[in-house]
């Protein structure tokens, strides 16, 4: 039921997206309205363009992620799909076609757009409430974070219990058996077998954090050896048409990007030097591919006091060392514009894992062994991390989806996390800092995290 729903409601918001462009079309730019094929290749190249960018942005996800991000995701996927079909049409009459009708479309579209979204949302949460969930886990502290998250799903799932992995078997599937969908945080080997085998057999819905060497398997392909298939990991290696390909995408969208954006970044520099009399850039030592060492630049968002203890610390929620100026800039990201030019002299890369200082790798590899194997590409200004996680999420979950990353590396994948880097400026979670819980925990223990995400101003003092 749930599956048709979202089906028809597609097909539905399709249909309105497009019947409003065609009028706008018809409206404001009669002279490009063709006859015949040429009407049926305009609303095929419209259609395709709208599909393409609704999967970049997720905007089919009704029932796995929230109306507000919907909204956003839509909004995206509208201006893309008005913005290419704009040139298409400047194109087609050969001049530049007044901007005006293709606002007012947009406007239309996102007027329409907005209850839509909430409403197919809730028709969604009708037909399939929520599912009663249960969670197992070998490592309590994570089981209760996890809790907690899960708390900001209410519609989609009702934590009925938690249970650790050593309960004894038959009160691990009792409660299975009362639960629709089941979390694994972490078990053991020698659990899993039994508990996924039964889980499968009663079809529950499994939902099993990965380790990492889940996700080598999870990036493997298949290998047939003496007829029997086997898991061949990738090697972590790019060839060398992919480095080249990405080093030239690298150097050509930095360089539009500092033209483009040199006058915002100049407007900012000068805001923050009028602000505090401090200066406007800071620079840290971080450490890229091969755990080379380079120079990072940002612009400065905290006092230049703000660490005058010689201690590092996370950035809290509402934290008073960031300056009025500094919360805007980090919110809307133009903290981050002067790694353009790290990126343009070859220290970084547009996608790849954020830039980490180098005692806090050390102390890292002391807690995750593996933190190390995210050194085996360069550093990126985004990346799987920044897009699909948070500014909170913990340095082991950090590393899982770097790793994915690199072992999913593809041309197309850094297009799309660039695209998807978009929606998150618009999301307020990005940027928020960690909780207190959160920094207490990382204080007790004693791992310092940068601050990228959190940053720390030794050098700008």
């Amino acid at each position: 039921m749930s599956t048709a729903l979202l089906s028809v409601s597609n097909i539905l918001l399709f249909a309105a997206i497009l019947g409003i462009f065609w009028a706008g079309q018809n409206i404001f730019y009669k002279e490009t309205v063709l006859y015949y094929w040429g009407n049926y290749i305009i609303v095929m190249l419209y259609i395709g363009i709208l599909y393409f960018a609704c999967k970049i942005y997720n905007s089919l996800n009704f029932g796995h992620v929230d109306s507000p991000e919907l909204v956003v995701s839509w909004i995206l996927c509208i201006i893309t799909v008005n913005a290419f079909e704009y040139f298409q049409l400047c194109l087609q009459a050969l001049r530049l076609l007044p901007v005006t009708g293709f606002l007012l479309i947009i406007a239309a579209q996102i007027v329409f757009i907005i209850p839509a979204v909430f409403l197919v949302n809730k028709l969604y949460y009708t037909v399939k409430p929520a599912h009663k969930a249960i969670i197992i886990y070998s490592n309590k502290e994570k089981a209760d974070d996890y809790c907690l998250r899960l708390q900001n799903h209410k519609k989609k799932f009702i934590v009925i219990n938690s249970l650790s992995q050593d309960e004894p078997q038959e009160i691990l599937l009792r409660n299975i058996d009362e639960a629709e969908s089941v979390f694994f945080l972490n078990i053991e080997e020698k659990n899993k077998e039994y508990l996924f085998d039964y889980c499968f057999a009663r079809s529950k819905h499994m939902y099993i954090l990965p380790t990492f060497s889940g996700v080598l398997l999870h990036t493997s392909q298949v290998s047939w050896i003496s007829r029997t298939p086997m898991f061949l990991p990738g090697n972590s290696q790019m060839s060398i048409e992919a480095r080249f390909i990405k080093r030239c995408m690298d150097v050509v969208v930095s360089l539009l990007a500092i033209i483009l954006l040199s006058g915002l970044m100049a407007i900012t520099w000068l805001a923050i030097r009028l602000s505090d009399r401090g200066p406007a850039i800071y620079k840290q030592t971080r450490v890229t591919k091969n755990a080379e060492e380079f120079t990072l630049y940002k612009f400065r968002s905290m006092r230049v006091d703000a660490e005058k203890d010689g201690v590092a610390r996370l950035m809290s929620k509402n934290d008073d060392r960031v300056t009025p100026i500094g919360r805007f800039i980090r919110r809307v990201r133009i903290d981050e514009l002067p790694q353009l030019f790290n990126i343009l002299n070859g220290d970084m890369s547009l996608v790849g894992p954020r830039p980490e200082r180098p005692e806090i790798i050390e102390q890292y590899k002391l807690k995750y062994p593996n933190f190390s194997f995210r050194l085996k590409v360069k550093a990126g200004l985004t990346g799987l991390a920044q897009v699909f996680g948070d500014y909170s999420i913990s340095p082991d979950e950090k590393l899982l989806l770097d790793i994915m990353y690199i072992e999913q590396f593809s041309i197309w994948q850094d297009i799309k996390l660039i695209m998807q880097t978009v929606k998150v400026l618009f999301l307020p979670s990005s940027t928020q800092g960690v909780t207190e819980k959160k920094q207490e925990n990382e204080d007790d223990n004693k791992t310092v995290t940068t601050i990228t995400d959190k940053e720390t101003q030794t050098h700008a003092k």
